[in-house]
Formats: structure tokens, sequence, C-alpha cells
């Protein structure tokens, strides 16, 4: 009996040990036969290896990707579990790749008041003004740019100077607190209206955007800072404004007032001013430039002879006002770049009609404005490559509410806009509008 015992005991340690070997080699087998688990192996390794600063491979990649993970001395391991002594590159792995400096831009045209402007901001119970009701509809797309740019084409000389309209422009302190709430962040005061109340009313205008947390260009209270220098999200833009004219308004100013005050469109200053941002290390140059023929739908060649100069300068964007209606855009090649144009960007703010009385032509287009959208991305050549031209047409609504004009600029990303403030009243004239703008402006290919 013992014999058998022993026999019996002897056979279940061998059995049991056939069992153990039979399960270690299926698990060998499965092993093999599954990579992920070597590769999560490999990931979990990585991750006590090495931290999240030197781009940790995630779980579904490839065990070649994880000789990313770093020793305790910053090396990688090689094959033989030797340091490799080598950096780790961030670009080596589309993961890790840092995205280039950007800088997305909003511009508009034309921002003024006429008497139907101020009287739809004008509250007679309070005898306050208030402009921010105009801008409602168009303040996302405007906050959600980097840099938004308009041409402010009237001045704040003060109540005391009186608030007009057409010819000469005055216009209540609200409109920039407005202008502000809506994501602006610089306006030019060059333009042909600039001076409608003198130097006192340039120099207060300029004094009133700067105290709405808004940059003025184009024009100076003192000599100094004409255009700006801005960094933005690491990328250098320069913005330069001038203007074909005054009004008349600057005959009665010295020399040395013109020069101290005014930006001109001079051929020479302009090829100056972008030679002097450029040879101090700016990426980008902007000019706003106010010139060309009023309620005229296509540029002067005067107009693109000079755009193609001031490229051939240096810039980068050229936004053109003061026709009061839209002009084309364009994307010029210079030098193997894009570069953009846009020749008028049409009223943004303003009480044409296309109803009024005045004889003047293309009325019908004085109610159209544009956003032009741009964005750019840093070039490590130097200088910025132009990514992206959009527009948003805008079309002027104006209303009437208990016999008193209101006002909306409406805008219109795309031809079928279905939004609460596109009603049977105004839907064909937005269309219409929409259509006028985008059939003029040109594509980033």
């Amino acid at each position: 009996m013992k014999s058998n015992k022993s026999i019996f005991k002897h056979t279940l340690i061998v059995l049991s040990i056939i069992c153990c070997l039979l399960i270690a080699a299926v698990s060998i087998m499965y092993a093999f036969s599954n990579p992920d688990l070597a590769t999560s192996y490999r990931t979990d390794t990585a991750e006590n290896y090495a931290g999240k600063d030197v781009g940790t491979p995630s779980s579904n990649t490839s065990a070649a990707d994880s000789s990313y993970a770093c020793d305790s001395s910053g090396n990688s391991p090689d094959s033989s579990g030797q340091a490799a002594n080598t950096a780790v590159n961030d670009t080596a792995s589309p993961s890790r790749e840092v995205p280039a400096a950007s800088v997305t831009i909003s511009a508009v045209g034309d921002i003024m008041a006429h008497q139907s402007n101020l009287n739809n901001a004008y509250n007679p119970k309070t005898g306050t003004y208030d402009f921010n009701g105009f801008l409602e509809y168009v303040t996302p797309y405007l906050k959600n740019s980097d840099l938004t740019i308009g041409n402010f084409e009237t001045v704040t000389a003060g109540a005391e100077s009186g608030y007009t309209s057409f010819p000469k422009f005055n216009t209540p302190d609200a409109i920039l607190t407005a202008l502000s709430n809506s994501g602006f962040d610089v306006l030019s005061t060059a333009n042909n209206h600039c001076l409608d109340r003198g130097i006192n009313g340039l120099t207060r205008t300029i004094k009133k955007i700067s105290g709405n947390k808004m940059i003025n260009v184009g024009s100076s209270a003192d000599g100094k800072n004409k255009y700006i220098t801005k960094e933005i999200n690491g990328i250098k833009v320069s913005i330069l404004a001038y203007t074909y004219g005054f009004n008349g308004n600057d005959a009665k100013l010295s020399s040395k007032q013109k020069s101290t005050y005014l930006c001109p469109l001079n051929e020479v200053h302009i090829k100056n001013d972008i030679a002097a941002v450029k040879a101090k290390g700016t990426d980008a140059v902007i000019v706003v430039i106010h010139w060309g023929t009023e309620y005229q739908r296509k540029p002067s060649t005067s107009q693109t002879s000079l755009s193609r100069k001031m490229l051939s300068w240096g810039a980068d964007i050229i936004l053109g006002s003061h026709p009061h209606v839209i002009q084309k855009s364009e994307i010029v090649r210079v030098n193997d770049k894009n570069k953009f144009v846009i020749y008028s960007t049409g009223n943004f703010i303003s009480g044409y009609r296309r109803t009024d009385r005045n004889d003047r032509p293309n009325k019908i287009y004085t109610e159209d404005g544009v956003i032009v959208s741009l964005k750019i991305e840093k070039d490590p050549k130097g200088g910025i490559i132009l990514k992206n031209a959009d527009y948003i047409p805008t079309w002027v609504e104006k209303n009437y509410i208990n016999n008193r004009p209101v006002f909306k600029i409406i805008p219109i990303p795309d031809a079928n806009i279905d939004e609460p403030y596109i009603t049977d009243k105004n839907r064909e004239l937005v269309k219409q509008s929409y259509k006028n703008t985008m059939g003029i402006m040109a594509e980033l290919k």
C-alpha cells in the first residue's frame, strides 16, 4: 500500500510540472502572437522612465517609437540598452509638432455717423448716446480675431463742438466705447475727415481712442507713433496708415503742423516707413490707405500702380478705404510669397441708403461692407506666410421703431444664412449684398 501511495504521489508531481510547462508555453506563444502586449509593456516602461515633456508614446505607439523614452540623464536608450546620446527631436513625431505662430486679423471699412445714425443712437429720455446696438450681430466675428482694424472716418471733438454729420463730422464719444466693446483694437485716423474739427478735434479723438483701450494709427498728437508695431502671439505686426487728402482743412496748417500731426499719402514717406519697420525686425507690414474715387466699383490705375509699389517695398497686406463702395481684392505673388490687397472695404457704419435723393453713382452698393478675415503665420525663413483670406459681407439694415430709425450691421457669412435677424423683409436684400461683395473677392489658392 505504501508503495502504491508513493507511486501516486510522484505521478501527481510529474503531472503538475507538465501542466505548468504547458501553461507557460501557451502564454509565451500568445504573447508572441499579440504584439500589443509587448507594446503596452514598452509604453508603460517609457511612461515610468520619462515625463511628458519628451513626448511619451501613447498606448498605440509601435515598439520602435518607444525609443523616445529617456533615461535619467536625458539620453535615449538604444537597442542594446546603452544610452544613444542623441537629443530628443520634438519634430520627429507628428504628435509633437509645434504649430507655427499665427495671428488672425479682421478689417472693416468706413466707420462714420450720419444724422440718421446719430438719431438712432440718441436716447431722448436720458440725453445720452449708445451705439452698441449697431454692432450687436457682428461683434462675435470681430471679437474672434487677434487683431481687428477699422477706418474711423469722423472725429470725437466733444459735445461743446456740436454733434454733426456730413460735411464736417463730429460724433459722440460713445461710438468709441461701442467699437471697443465689439473687439476693435486699432483705428486709423488717416482720412479726409480727420481734420473736420481742426487739430484740437483730431488730438482729442486720438486721446479718446486711447482712453477706450484702442490704438490710433495714421495721425499723431505729438509727432510720434504715427504707425505702430505690436507683438501678437510671437509675431511682430506693424500697421501704417495714410490718406490722399484732408478736404482742404490742412490749408490752414503750417508745414511743421502737417509734419507733426498728419500722414499724407506720399510715396517717399510710405517707402521709408516700410523700410524703417522692416529694419527693426517686424514680421508683417499692414498698410491702411485712404484713396481712390468715391462710389466707383473699380480701382483706378493709380491705386493698382501704388499697390504694386507698396508690395514691392515690403508691405504684406493693404487695406483700402474711401470709395464708400466695395472694390475688389487680390492675391498678389511677390518674391514667391502671397500678399493681399483689397482696394476698398466699403461702408461699415453709415447712413448711406440706396434710396438717397442725392445724385450719386452706384447707390445700391453704399449699403454694403465686408469684414476681411486673414490668417498669417510666422515664416521660419523670415516674414510671414498668408494662410487664409476669407470674407464676411455685411449689409447695413435700417428699420423704424416708434418712428425712430434703427440701424443694424448684418453679417452674411454665407449666401443662405438663416439667423433670427434674417426676415422675409430683408432676405432678398441680404442675398443681393452677399452676391455684390463675393463676386469681386479673390480666393487664396
